[in-house]
């Protein structure tokens, strides 16, 4: 395209947009009707103050474990400051974000070799992260024309080794002209070529900076409507929406589950908490969700199961979108349980589908001129009782992707993690083919085989995190088969396996495929766990180093809660909260060391 003349142009979708995009809409329905994205201003203190904390989940570009250190010893205070680091944070460049962090904090000096390139590089410490500097100090060093300056990038971004000492002796040329020694003028060549190489340029360093700002911005002044509209952007990805709704908890966002007469098409602010949106129950189509949103617009709430099937009627709702909603909850504050509601469901349906024909028949109900029909005329519900609370979580499961009421591991989640078993959500930051210990639900279980006809089996395994594939391989299979069934608890350990999706770009949002290969897998007694202990009164932690405080904080960004934590300062007294769980002691025994923490209430 470019060698015939022609523009070439690419265009990146990004998920985020529309995130930010719902976010506003919830903004100015809930709280502000008037705001306007586009004019937030950048400055804003508790969003530098956030990124400092690294408390960066889901803040485009900034999420990952690597960009939550960075920011913690980095602590953004200016939007030059994401910009760079958007642009820095690759490989090659990410060798000098140490220097930009030093010299930002005045550990250290910015350096030039000529005046002429501290105008152009103050900006960034006297680092060069995008090509517009190059090019810019190719012409105002060199004299080069911004066409030939463009080309001089093109050579060096694309290595184009053959032309590099064609342009290296045009830009010392140039520097000569301009008064610039042979030898001075040779350096500052060699300081340029490897940021050419690897640099950014600004313009696209700037957009993606500006985004990540601004849903870092969302996040901090509107986290209600920004985790809603997170939520319903990963509807579908069950481990994502899992993660969103864990992170809204430690902020203090409780999320409801599905309510037929209070929920709205997609997550939705409700006060100071976040509700369930119909449209993410799995088996309810959006045409379904519209009708139901329609009918209670119109006749107001809905009084019974009953009521609802007339109302909505089965044409806009079959009876898998009503057995959906009654399995997730969604009917839960009408009258009934939901084992009498699934009992009933057949019963009110056939009431419904028989008013809708008399209705098209035109045909008058007995009682068409009273508003309410006797309550005898109505089906009943017979007395059944409630099902379990194991049922009920798996009914949430099969239909909303996650527990809302419970999680079937609660009650032992901490002695699993006293197994040394590793959470699924932290197998991401383990190194590929790792030794790992996980602990889990098994939720599936499928034998296949391989293509030289040998037996070999998929398990999914699932945590309070998320869930994982294990395999067992022909070799381990005999051994091994015997003890996966489904709805048992298990410690597993193998080894670690990350792949890239296929078709995954760098700029994308997509995590690697994960699974385990499975070596030894041991059941785990629910009834060896006799008792949970209390929870701690809180810590009190002594910091010895300034890389503790760093470590503290980032552990605090991960285990938020109402939990003192007092830290003990070269003699000040810090005072900040945690959550209440035991694994948070063995990390500040891992950060500070076991002389220097100790339980009990400040």
């Amino acid at each position: 395209v470019e060698r015939i003349g022609l523009l070439k142009m690419d265009f990146l979708g990004l998920r985020n947009l529309t995130v930010m995009k719902a976010a506003s809409d919830e903004i100015r329905r809930t709280v502000t009707p008037d705001f306007d994205l586009a004019k937030i201003a950048d400055d804003d203190k508790k969003t530098y103050d956030m990124l400092s904390r690294a408390e960066t989940l889901g803040v485009f570009q900034l999420e990952s474990e690597g960009m939550k250190r960075v920011c913690i010893d980095l602590k953004p205070s200016r939007l030059e400051d994401i910009i760079a680091l958007v642009a820095l944070y690759r490989p090659g460049p990410m060798d000098w974000i140490p220097d930009y962090i030093n010299i930002k904090h005045g550990r250290k000096k910015p350096t030039y070799l000529h005046p002429k390139l501290e105008p152009i590089l103050a900006e960034t410490y006297s680092i060069a992260c995008y090509q517009e500097q190059v090019m810019q100090i190719a012409r105002d060093l060199a004299g080069f024309s911004m066409g030939q300056a463009d080309e001089l990038r093109k050579v060096m971004g694309k290595k184009q080794k053959d032309k590099i000492p064609v342009y290296r002796q045009k830009f010392i040329d140039g520097c000569a002209a301009n008064g610039i020694d042979t030898k001075l003028a040779e350096d500052i060549f060699a300081f340029v070529e490897p940021f050419a190489g690897y640099g950014f340029n600004k313009s696209h360093a700037a957009a993606y900076g500006w985004i990540a700002y601004q849903t870092a911005f969302l996040k901090a002044n509107y986290p209600l409507q920004y985790f809603s509209a997170l939520m319903s952007s990963v509807r579908d990805k069950t481990d994502k929406l899992v993660e969103y709704i864990d992170e809204a908890k430690k902020m203090g966002i409780a999320v409801l589950p599905p309510d037929v007469n209070a929920s709205l098409v997609n997550f939705a602010v409700v006060g100071d908490q976040i509700r369930f949106g119909l449209a993410a129950v799995k088996g309810i189509g959006e045409n379904a969700v519209l009708a139901i949103l329609e009918e209670r617009e119109r006749g107001g709430p809905f009084a019974d199961l009953f009521d609802l099937a007339q109302r909505v009627g089965v044409k806009a709702a079959n009876r898998k979108v009503y057995e959906a909603l009654i399995k997730c909850g969604a009917l839960d504050p009408l009258p009934g349980n939901r084992a009498q509601l699934l009992d009933a469901l057949d019963a009110a349906l056939e009431v419904a589908a028989r008013e809708a024909r008399d209705r098209e028949m035109g045909q008058a109900s007995l009682f068409g001129l009273v508003e309410d029909p006797h309550p005898a005329l109505k089906p009943s519900l017979r007395p059944l009782p409630a099902p379990s609370t194991m049922e009920q979580l798996a009914w949430e499961k099969e239909t909303l992707g996650i527990f809302v009421s419970g999680h079937p591991l609660a009650d032992v989640a901490e002695a699993l993690a006293r197994t040394g078993a590793v959470s699924v959500r932290d197998l991401r930051n383990a190194e590929d083919d790792s030794q790992v210990k996980i602990a889990g639900l098994i939720t599936a279980v499928r034998r296949t085989m391989t293509k030289a006809q040998s037996q070999m089996l998929i398990a999914t395994v699932e945590d309070t995190t998320g869930a994982i594939e294990c395999v067992v391989f022909p070799k381990q299979y005999a051994d091994l088969q015997g003890r996966f069934i489904e709805d048992q608890i298990v410690v597993i350990t193998g080894r670690l396996r990350l792949r890239e999706r296929r078709g995954a770009q760098a700029s994308d949002d997509i995590p690697p495929d994960l699974n385990v290969s499975v070596n030894d897998v041991q059941p785990f007694d629910r009834n060896s766990v006799r008792h949970t202990p209390p929870p701690p009164a809180g810590w009190h932690v002594t910091v010895t180093s300034r890389e503790q405080i760093d470590d503290l904080a980032l552990m605090m960004s991960e285990w938020s809660g109402t939990t003192p934590l007092v830290l003990h300062i070269n003699g000040a007294t810090i005072r900040r909260t945690v959550a209440a769980d035991r694994r948070v002691r063995d990390r500040l025994v891992a950060i500070c060391g076991e002389d220097y923490v100790r339980e009990g209430a400040p």
